[in-house]
């Protein structure tokens, strides 16, 4: 050190530790994002996401407002987007946190179930005429209204998933971010409505209540393994069978199998079913990113419309439903709701009810809607020419 420079004081022990903490912080930083292939700022804005939106679900957990830990996060994701400022997705945790939330569902098969089996099957039937019917309603007001051409409304208006239909929308030469903006309000629409009906109108406990299920400190280690042994191997085996949603409905069905017959009875704990509420609601907030005024009024405004008419006409028919088989009216809504089917079957689970059937349901219409896409594609070759329908349907 040359003549006269001050050598600096050395910091007092406890500033010495914290900065060894810090540094300590940072090389784990640094390695977990070297081991997933992503940068540490990357994971810090994932990490800043996740505080954000828990602290937007406690404040909903303390206006006992319902369902905090998705709704409070999927608002503070609309509001960040509105900013220009949207939260980051952790897109690495959304397929194991789906897995773990179709064990938790697939944990309500129980033997009890057979003896519902009866009315759920007409139910289930009934899903069939009720799913062509909303669609073709769908279709039509986007046609007729909006002015979409005819594979962006049909894409738009199929209640299937979100990234099974803008896959083939994009095949189809149809517009991907209409597709996108009518199918993310729809979901966005039935998540938030639905709760705040059940809970304000309905008088169930959707704000403070939480799911019938063990805390993660009272899981055993043999539970432990069980649950990640069906989260995995579910996800791995529908993931080779190319099922639909094989990522929660693989483990579901692992589960189901593995509850139903008594081989366990592990739970997910409670603060894994609220990290799935969370990081869904990030991601559900996130489809609105970089919407522009004339997106809103032009696309995302029939979008909603759509959707309030999926929410009347889901009511409708679980009353028709319950009325006729004798199963609970608020399982059937949560069943005809086309919204997402983790949304519904965390509802489902917070509530206590029939979660097995809700399931049931929403697998059978995924299911049915991507046959129906690929009949219909196939079935209008134009479309896969990406040719302006438009221009087709004016000179028919």
């Amino acid at each position: 050190m040359a003549d006269g420079e001050r050598q600096p004081d050395p910091l007092p022990p406890h500033a010495n530790a914290a900065a060894r903490m810090l540094r300590w912080c940072e090389h784990m930083l640094a390695d977990a994002a070297q081991r997933l292939g992503t940068s540490p700022d990357v994971l810090k804005r994932i990490g800043r996401s996740y505080g954000i939106a828990a602290l937007a679900g406690a404040l909903f957990v303390w206006f006992g407002l319902p369902l905090p830990w998705l709704l409070g996060p999927l608002t503070v994701a609309l509001i960040f987007c509105v900013m220009e400022r949207p939260l980051a997705q952790p897109h690495a945790l959304v397929l194991p946190v789906r897995s773990l939330l179709g064990v938790a569902v697939g944990s309500s098969f129980t033997p009890d179930l057979v003896d519902k089996a009866g009315a759920a099957t007409v139910s289930l039937l009934l899903l069939i005429p009720y799913t062509l019917l909303i669609t073709t309603m769908g279709m039509a007001l986007l046609v007729r209204f909006a002015k979409f051409d005819k594979p962006t409304a049909f894409f738009s208006a199929a209640p299937g998933g979100l990234s099974d239909m803008i896959i083939y929308a994009q095949d189809s030469g149809a517009n991907i971010r209409r597709v996108t903006l009518v199918q993310a309000a729809r979901v966005l629409v039935i998540v938030f409505t639905l709760p705040f009906w059940l809970q304000f109108i309905g008088g169930l406990p959707l704000g403070g209540a939480v799911p019938r299920t063990l805390h993660i400190w009272q899981l055993t280690l043999g539970d432990a393994a069980a649950i990640a042994f069906m989260a995995w191997a579910g996800w791995r085996i529908a993931d080779r069978l190319g099922l639909v949603g094989g990522s929660i409905v693989g483990p579901m069905l692992m589960s189901a199998l593995a509850h139903g017959f008594g081989l366990t009875a592990a739970k997910v704990p409670i603060e894994i079913i609220v990290l799935a509420q969370v990081t869904l609601g990030i991601v559900i907030g996130a489809q609105f990113t970089g919407i522009s005024l004339s997106e809103f009024v032009t696309v995302l405004s029939w979008g909603l419309v759509f959707a309030l008419l999926l929410v009347i006409a889901a009511g409708a028919m679980a009353l028709s439903v319950a009325a006729l088989t004798g199963l609970d009216a608020t399982s059937l809504l949560l069943s005809y709701a086309p919204g997402g089917q983790n949304e519904m079957a965390i509802m489902g689970l917070i509530l206590g009810i029939d979660v097995a059937i809700i399931a049931l349901h929403h697998l059978l219409r995924v299911v049915m809607v991507v046959i129906g896409a690929q009949l219909v594609f196939q079935a209008n070759p134009g479309w896969r020419t990406g040719e302006p329908q438009g221009k087709k349907d004016a000179g028919s």
